[in-house]
């Protein structure tokens, strides 16, 4: 009451708003001691001005201006700044907390041994709701597991060997003749590779022949749709009252998502409507015995009398298509990138090309063609140590824990863990984590999926890991049958191409053709000779 009298009873505007000033103050004090008092017990805690709505000074440029580190970026100099050991982090917008964690035992505690006690937080579910709606990438529980138990009958060996690597094959000779059909001229790389896993997915999952790499423009559009819409869902991340701006379509952000989502729904209803009748039934005779993902799905939907409806087959595509595309193109570009400056091991890769590829060296590539070709396999696995396509990642937690490392965690406390700092920890992969060295794969031992987290670990490991190498390996010794990489002078190279970062960049193959690829920091450029 003395506070309100004093307000009401001056007649100073200047002691008015002083007063006012000195209540703000006062409250921003209150909340950074709050924040600082809610993060978790036993790790570095983010100074509290760091903070507001869950949102870093840092993260914030990063995303809406690109004007420093991308989120992953930041969060592994983080990392690195505090010796590879968890921090904290409170959230002043829903009172929430959360840590940040890269240490393998935690991980192998957060994804296997305490696997029921952390799951996929609503806050995420709903910002990506819109594009991955129920998907596996987007669900908890039994849903889960239904999608899971369904989808792993696709990426058996059999389907490897009989089918899978026959699609590769022949989509890598595409991607060769695309790249070497622009001698003289300058392209971005990576689009072709996001091209080539984007048909090779379409083939294997649904049986479409979508001729992306060859563009097809409708295809091409979706994928524009499906890229832009990715990256501004990120963007609700660090805008609290995105609901309301969707609701109104407030923001342009906002806007665009709502046209990107039309412009996907209209083309997966291509793929859909195919397997429906006019009564909204499935239609047996177009998936019955057939071996792709949507007709698994199917057949096991009527074999158990289970309703599947049209938004349910939708998004079961799109979280694969996510899957199919991205993680194997993303993987190539890294490889491009790290190759550039590495004579030797392109070298290693032609010879490695030449020996699988035989006197015939424009055959496709089989499963069992590239069962004996180690370089292959230790390039790729080593760029996706270094530019995992899944750099950091979220849990909440549901019960009261403590962590290998002695941080205890109350339920709803956030557990975030880095791929892109576990892959770059010294005590594990020595003084040279930072260095791209593939022969680090070429002794016969190898790390497990808690040191090597690329491809998640536990239950909700990668179904789709020993696709993503085989297509990898392929398109690899295939390109590299004929073709070897440097960088075009001037071009400037930023990290790795993600929802929340992107530039461009330039390569040079050794034929005079400059080859593309968004999203790297600057490195030195040199000129390659090449095989012929």
């Amino acid at each position: 009451l003395q506070f309100l009298y004093f307000i009401e009873g001056a007649q100073n505007k200047r002691t008015m708003l002083l007063t006012a000033l000195g209540c703000v103050v006062a409250l921003f004090g209150s909340l950074v001691w709050w924040l600082r008092a809610r993060s978790p017990d036993g790790v570095r805690r983010h100074s509290g001005w760091e903070f507001f709505f869950g949102i870093t000074r840092h993260e914030g440029r990063a995303v809406l201006k690109d004007k420093t580190e991308c989120i992953s970026e930041y969060n592994l100099n983080e990392m690195k700044r505090n010796g590879f050991q968890a921090y904290g982090w409170g959230h002043v917008g829903g009172g929430r907390r959360g840590i940040v964690i890269c240490d393998p035992a935690d991980i192998k505690f957060v994804l296997k041994d305490n696997f029921d006690n952390f799951e996929k937080s609503g806050e995420l579910i709903s910002i990506f709701h819109q594009l991955l709606g129920d998907g596996i990438f987007n669900t908890n529980g039994e849903l889960w597991k239904e999608q899971r138990n369904i989808a792993s009958h696709m990426f058996s060996r059999r389907q490897l060997r009989e089918r899978m690597s026959t699609v590769f094959g022949a989509h890598s000779l595409e991607l060769l003749a695309e790249i070497r059909s622009h001698s003289g001229s300058a392209i971005n790389i990576q689009p072709y590779f996001y091209n080539f896993t984007f048909d090779t997915i379409n083939r294997i999952a649904f049986n479409r022949e979508v001729n992306a790499l060859r563009g097809n423009e409708r295809d091409r559009a979706f994928q524009q749709a499906f890229d832009v819409l990715q990256s501004k869902l990120i963007g609700r991340f660090l805008t609290p009252w995105w609901r309301i701006n969707r609701y109104f379509q407030l923001s342009e952000d906002e806007r665009t998502i709502a046209a990107s989502v039309n412009t996907i729904t209209d083309y997966v209803a291509n793929v859909v409507d195919g397997y429906y009748d006019d009564d909204g039934l499935p239609k047996e005779d177009t998936f019955k015995g057939d071996q792709t993902l949507a007709g698994l799905f199917l057949e096991s939907a009527v074999a158990e009398g289970r309703v599947t409806t049209k938004g349910y087959l939708k998004d079961m595509i799109l979280n694969f298509v996510i899957a199919g595309r991205d993680t194997t193109a993303s993987g190539l570009t890294s490889c491009i990138k790290l190759l550039c400056g590495e004579d030797e091991w392109q070298r290693k890769l032609h010879e490695e090309a030449v020996r699988c590829f035989g006197k015939e060296a424009d055959h496709p590539l089989t499963f069992d063609d590239i069962v004996d070709c180690p370089v292959s396999k230790a390039v790729f696995l080593e760029a996706l140590r270094l530019h995992p396509p899944v750099p950091l990642n979220e849990k909440v937690t549901l019960r009261h824990t403590t962590l290998p490392s002695g941080i205890r965690l109350k339920p709803h406390d956030h557990v975030g863990w880095l791929p892109v700092a576990t892959n770059r920890m010294p005590a594990h992969y020595g003084p040279d984590a930072e260095r791209f060295s593939p022969s680090r794969w070429l002794t016969g031992k190898h790390p497990d999926d808690y040191h090597y987290p690329t491809f998640n670990a536990g239950p909700r490991l990668c179904l789709g890991r020993d696709m993503a190498i085989l297509e990898g390996q392929i398109a690899l010794l295939t390109l590299f049958s004929k073709l070897r990489f440097s960088k075009v002078d001037g071009a400037t190279l930023r990290s790795m191409r993600a929802p929340d970062c992107a530039s461009d960049a330039t390569w040079q193959s050794s034929r005079g053709r400059s080859l593309s690829s968004p999203c790297f920091r600057s490195l030195g450029s040199r000129r390659l000779t090449g095989p012929p």
